[in-house]
């Protein structure tokens, strides 16, 4: 084998191993390890002899990452994991293997999170303690995980008939700011407006966001209601412009067929005159009466097309009108029962309210929210973040959720 040959084919497996080796870890490049990740490692170290690349069997397996933040690697012995990327990790291991073998060159390290460590869930939630961690951990899906809020008994002290009061109450209050802005999309729809004009004030439990992502939902509705009505129309009107269409062709046919129609009677009549005088033979009269004939019974045809084309004007206009009055109808049935809904959600807020200043809590009109905030390790130590549903959770965060009962006391 050449020199020139032996290198390219070294490079074609080079880069064949290292795009195999490396396809995981780059999902997960940006990911900084710490104590408890489990990380899957394969190396592989080229073989001058057989001119191909071998495994290194001996490496191969998962280590996990100490509480001190390293990981012992047969051969190479401890490797500092914590706080660093997979790329940089394996980049150490192969560096250490290459001193520690005395290969030529340094052989090639992949690596990739076999679990990730856990976060924790701590507070008012049904199930307390660790979870296994996943990439897009937010946390309404870590609250999910530890099973939602806490509905039963509380260490707080308080009944666990409170905490599924307020809870209910809760509950309630999405309910109402869904239907709220449900009223207002319908009405605008009612109306025939361009955009919906929501009410002010409108409060979801989960803040803000959650309130933005519920108007989004509703806008998106409305617009697709809106332009499906149009297209609706614009159809119906298009297929009326096409029947009246056919309708002036065929009355500009009609019409030409009105003068041929004059012009062949006055001639039969000509040639009937004539045939009794003996002035021609009958052949031409009989010749003149047929064309009488075919040209009336084209009239006929031409008649009942415009006919039909008229009815079908009438039935597409009918279907138009009876397709608008449905819609409108259905908007009317769907505010209705939304009002009958903000009716009924009102009044139980409204109970679930006076319920839990019954328990002893502070009467008032305010929101009932559940509050969440993370403690995570830092650079300076652990910092305390509070987090909307949306924000991330990160490995080894602990969640932590309350609830804020925002009654205004009187």
């Amino acid at each position: 084998m050449t020199g020139g040959r032996y290198r390219q084919l070294k490079a074609a497996l080079l880069a064949a191993v290292v795009g195999a080796l490396s396809a995981t870890a780059a999902a997960a490049e940006a990911y900084l390890l710490g104590a408890e990740d489990v990380i899957a490692l394969r190396a592989v170290a080229w073989d001058e002899e057989t001119a191909s690349y071998v495994p290194m069997d001996s490496l191969t397996g998962s280590y996990k990452v100490s509480a001190e933040g390293s990981i012992m690697v047969p051969i190479v012995g401890e490797v500092r994991a914590a706080g660093q990327s997979l790329s940089d990790v394996g980049d150490d291991v192969a560096e250490a293997l290459q001193q520690a073998t005395g290969l030529y060159q340094p052989p090639k390290v992949a690596l990739e999170i076999a679990s990730y460590r856990p976060f924790y869930a701590a507070g008012l939630v049904s199930g307390p303690g660790s979870y296994a961690w996943r990439p897009g951990l937010t946390a309404s899906k870590a609250l999910a995980i530890a099973g939602g809020m806490l509905r039963e008994a509380t260490a707080a002290g308080r009944d666990a008939g409170v905490y599924r009061e307020t809870s209910s109450l809760r509950g309630v209050q999405v309910d109402l700011m869904r239907l709220q802005a449900r009223q207002a999309r319908l009405e605008a729809e009612l109306k025939g407006a361009e955009e919906i004009t929501f009410p002010q004030g409108l409060h979801h439990p989960d803040g803000v966001e959650a309130v933005a992502r519920t108007l989004a939902e509703e806008q998106t509705i409305f617009e697709i209601r809106r332009e499906a009505a149009a297209r609706g129309v614009a159809s119906s009107k298009a297929l009326i412009e096409l029947y009246q269409t056919e309708l002036a062709g065929l009355a500009s046919k009609l019409e030409g067929f009105g003068r041929q129609m004059q012009l062949a009677k006055e001639q039969a009549e000509n040639l009937r005159t004539l045939s009794d005088r003996g002035a021609v033979v009958v052949s031409r009269l009989v010749s003149a009466e047929r064309t009488l004939a075919e040209l009336s019974s084209e009239e006929l045809d031409l008649n009942t097309a415009a006919y039909r084309a008229r009815q079908r004007i009438g039935e597409t206009e009918r279907d138009l009108q009876q397709a608008q009055a449905t819609r409108r109808q259905e908007i009317v049935t769907q505010l209705q029962e939304a009002r009958r809904q903000i009716e009924l959600e009102t009044k139980r807020q409204e109970m679930f309210m006076n319920l839990v200043a019954l328990s002893g809590l502070p009467t008032g009109e305010g929101p009932v929210e559940a509050r969440m905030q993370v403690r995570r390790d830092g650079p300076e130590g652990v910092e305390v973040i509070a987090v909307e549903p949306d924000d991330l959770v990160l490995p080894g965060d602990v969640l932590e959720v309350s609830i804020d009962f925002g009654f205004n006391s009187q």
